[in-house]
């Protein structure tokens, strides 16, 4: 099971810390049954966003394995 973690970063000397995401920003989209769809919205997202710097969206796989 796929979803897609949105989240724009705090700056710290003039560059984003991947680290730290501001909480009032992120947002989880899905679930997506495959990568392809989730890398899908990523992409969207990111172009949605394109001027903001500190954005960024990433495909997470949350797939329960025994």
């Amino acid at each position: 099971m796929w979803f897609v973690f949105e989240a724009e970063y705090q700056i710290e000397n003039g560059r984003a810390n991947w680290n730290k995401p501001v909480p009032e920003t992120m947002v989880w989209h899905g679930p997506f049954a495959t990568e392809a769809q989730a890398e899908n919205v990523v992409r969207a997202r990111m172009w949605a966003k394109i001027d903001i710097y500190a954005h960024k969206a990433r495909a997470v796989d949350l797939t329960v394995r025994d």
